[in-house]
């Protein structure tokens, strides 16, 4: 192939990919690289197509041929280390970005890479010490102030993290960390939501009268259909949707796909990936589908496509499961709940209306865990009290709680397992303000654990879990339970501390729930003074939980569809 031939496939291939066309660029690029073998551009240029179609295996062996033609190319180790980051391979990652710092010293994309994956490999002072060389080199980019706000959340430095999302603009990053300030009232909370309703509202399709219909076709909208939590609690519905009265269809905001994704897929009618479509092409194509019932699954979560409910792409929206509170937007019409976590009055706290189900969820727990093990305590005589839960919900009223919980029980400790508490500084931190709350320091353990089938087996060493509050956890509550695990929680703010009541209530535990602080440590030290009834119910826990209403999967999907039928039904302004 001539010189000049070569030139017009490059043209060819960046045209290609300028316009998105990856998979056309791709092809083309590795026609160059095949002609030109020694080059490191080239292998470069198919690495950053691969990166492109979430190809990342493909793509860290281009760029590790590019470095291995060309040592001295810093943009290679850079792309190599994203490939690695974006695999999971952290120490691979941080490694790559720092060739690449050391071959062009001061490169602000290299430096805010490194401390981006160091971040997430949970070493968290190396992460603060790169943030902020990264500021010092670009004081005002976004990327960079979005990032260290995200590591503040991860210390539980929640204000620091508001004033870090306010100046890098991200308001969707600024109101989820408002979720986890103890010090906002509920009505602001929402107050702040709607705001943002306002202000990302955008103009909506028409559409015609609603009649009545013996099947609908509902499509759910999310970035997480693939290896994700969530699939624990929406692959069981939508998997019991009966499909003779609802054509379900399943709409990908992400290119990342797993055997996962094949599960979801095998659920729908139809499948269809979006994150190549803007909020305008995506709401024409949903209506095109003739969509009845629109729901999201992501809330305000990364990666999310709210903007396309806001275009009103069909008759009926919804929103329920990932994010757990209000959207903020008017143009959706319904937030799924139950009566617990949304109590009567409490729908003054949402721009959607609330449609109660008999339980906001339902669970399917993971593949692989572990048995009920014994109660620890029976063997020990004294409580171990654990929270899994993530470090952003660990702020001082819960802090302090559990070291009451602690001081009341001097013989008791405290287990907590999350990724920050890799860093030696966090680790100390947590555990210098839990000792300022009357903890000891003997009694804290404080640690990460992984992979993940380690910490299900770390439950084995927990009696009782405690839930933080005003944010209660989710995922990691139904964990515990299914583990033989009891939790004390607590409410709170409508409804994203209200978590733990839906789902302690509808699992029969309603009254390990406390209205406020003392009832809340109360109930601990109550567990701790009642062993033979903790092994006894630790035994039947999971048993429990598997027969009410959160383990009736089936029920729950027939529940579910009735709720479409109840929504479309329901009387309206758009619907009179």
């Amino acid at each position: 192939m001539s010189k000049t031939d070569i030139a017009a496939l490059e043209r060819q291939a960046l045209d290609h990919a300028r316009q998105g066309r990856m998979i056309e660029a791709l092809a083309l690029f590795e026609q160059v690289a095949r002609a030109l073998p020694q080059s490191a551009a080239a292998a470069r240029n198919c690495g950053a197509a691969c990166l492109n179609l979430y190809r990342n295996d493909d793509a860290r062996d281009w760029f590790m041929r590019a470095e291995k033609i060309a040592p001295d190319d810093a943009d290679a180790a850079l792309g190599h280390g994203t490939a690695a980051h974006m695999l999971g391979d952290l120490g691979d990652a941080v490694a790559a970005f720092e060739r690449a710092l050391a071959l062009r010293p001061g490169w602000f994309e290299a430096t805010l890479a490194r401390a981006n994956a160091l971040q997430h490999a949970g070493r968290l002072a190396a992460a603060e010490a790169g943030f902020v060389q990264a500021l010092a080199l670009r004081a005002d980019d976004r990327g960079a102030l979005n990032n260290f706000a995200n590591l503040r959340a991860d210390q539980a430095r929640i204000r620091e993290a508001l004033d870090l999302y306010a100046k890098a603009g991200s308001e969707q990053g600024w109101l989820f960390a408002l979720n986890y300030d103890p010090a906002v009232l509920a009505d602001d909370l929402s107050s702040a939501y709607r705001a943002w309703g306002q202000r990302n509202a955008a103009p909506q399709r028409p559409h015609p009268p609603r009649a009545p219909k013996t099947r609908l076709r509902v499509g759910f909208v999310s970035c997480d259909l693939r290896r994700h939590s969530m699939r624990h609690f929406l692959l069981p519905a939508l998997a019991h949707l009966d499909a003779a009265r609802i054509e379900l269809f399943l709409y990908s905001a992400t290119g990342k796909e797993d055997a996962v994704t094949q599960r979801y897929r095998a659920t729908a009618k139809r499948f269809m990936r979006i994150e190549g479509l803007d909020d305008d092409a995506a709401a024409a194509r949903i209506a095109d589908d003739g969509i009845d019932i629109l729901v999201d699954v992501s809330g305000h979560t990364a990666g999310n496509r709210l903007g396309i409910f806001a275009r009103k792409a069909a008759p009926v929206q919804a929103t329920w499961l990932a994010y757990g509170t209000t959207t903020g937007l008017g143009a959706i019409d319904w937030f799924l709940a139950d009566e617990r976590l949304v109590p009567p009055g409490g729908e003054r706290h949402f721009a959607e209306r609330v449609w109660r189900l008999p339980s906001a969820y339902c669970y399917d727990p993971p593949e692989g865990l572990p048995d009920v093990a014994p109660l620890p305590a029976a063997k020990s005589g004294a409580l171990t009290f654990g929270c899994f839960s993530r470090s952003i919900r660990l702020n001082d009223k819960t802090l302090a709680a559990w070291g009451a919980i602690l001081a009341a029980l001097p013989a008791s400790r405290l287990k907590l397992d999350s990724l920050p508490f890799v860093d030696d500084a966090t680790r100390a931190s947590f555990a210098a303000r839990l000792c300022g709350f009357g903890a000891r320091p003997e009694q804290l353990d404080i640690g990460f654990t992984a992979p993940q089938a380690r910490v299900w087996d770390a439950y084995a060493g927990i009696d009782v879990a405690l839930d933080p509050f005003p944010h209660n956890a989710g995922a990691t509550t139904f964990e515990a339970l299914w583990l033989g695990v009891p939790v004390v929680s607590k409410r709170d703010r409508i409804p994203l501390g209200r978590f733990g009541d839906s789902i302690l209530g509808a699992a029969g535990l309603a009254d390990w729930v406390a209205d406020d602080v003392p009832g809340y440590v109360a109930r601990a030290v109550a567990a701790a003074n009642d062993v033979a009834g903790l092994a006894a119910l630790r035994q039947g826990l999971r048993a429990r939980l598997a027969a009410s209403p959160l383990g009736d999967t089936k029920t729950f999907g027939r529940t579910l569809a009735d709720a479409f039928f109840g929504m479309w039904a329901a009387k309206t302004p758009e619907n009179p």
